[in-house]
């Protein structure tokens, strides 16, 4: 495995007037506050939403030096979430003296759209039928929705029961145009504008490009998506 060198160093100096080295044990628990230091200064989430574990003993490590820097490195495209190792190395003069593995278990808080009571297939999402909750995460999380405003005015694609987590595989957006239903049709050229009815050829969204029919010819034309039953002509 590649691993990067880590921001965290720190020093223990050991001085003696016979110039001896000097036996030195560095606790479990002190390393244990170094790679959690170190952990909390390369992640990208504020160190107060991150949880970080170690699901094993980490043992004291015994030295010999008189001075003496540790290092934390981690791999090179580390994620920091989720179960991973970063490694505690120690040395004298630049000299490798001993390390140690130390397997770590981040997770990361973040906020998730729950329902608020059960809530059937293909409604439209309202404000109250959602909230905001807060979830532990240890990997990164695909589809999470972390904002109300992503979710509200949004069709549901299945049901779901209270306080169930709403993914974005579980919504989609609500078509401002159905297929086969009236629109008003603009044609706009500077200072020109006229406005016609018309039939949607296929739903569409906003900003969508789609097929309409003029009422009375039957012709069909290219227009583009701007509000619910509006399309405009564009040239």
């Amino acid at each position: 495995m590649i691993f990067r060198m880590a921001s965290v160093v720190f020093l223990f100096l050991f001085n003696s007037h016979l110039y001896a080295a000097t036996t030195v044990v560095i606790k479990g628990e002190t390393i244990k506050t170094y790679v959690r230091t170190y952990i909390e200064k390369n992640i990208s989430w504020p160190k107060n939403v991150v949880r970080v574990e170690f699901p094993s003993t980490v043992s004291d490590l015994r030295l010999t030096g008189k001075k003496i820097t540790c290092r934390v490195l981690s791999q090179r495209n580390e994620d920091f979430i989720g179960n991973s190792s970063f490694v505690f190395k120690c040395y004298e003069n630049g000299t490798f003296l001993n390390g140690k593995t130390v397997r770590v278990k981040i997770e990361v808080l973040m906020d998730v759209v729950v329902s608020t009571k059960s809530l059937h297939r293909n409604i439209k999402i309202n404000r109250d039928d959602v909230r905001l909750a807060k979830k532990w995460f240890n990997r990164l999380p695909s589809n999470i929705i972390s904002s109300l405003d992503a979710v509200v005015g949004m069709k549901l694609r299945t049901s779901v029961k209270p306080n169930a987590e709403i993914t974005g595989n579980m919504v989609r957006p609500i078509p401002m145009v159905k297929r086969g239903k009236p629109v008003k049709i603009i044609f706009e050229n500077g200072p020109m504008r006229i406005t016609t009815l018309g039939l949607s050829d296929q739903d569409g969204l906003y900003g969508e490009l789609i097929k309409v029919r003029y009422v009375s010819s039957k012709n069909m034309i290219y227009a583009r998506v701007m509000g619910n039953s509006l399309v405009k002509v564009e040239f």
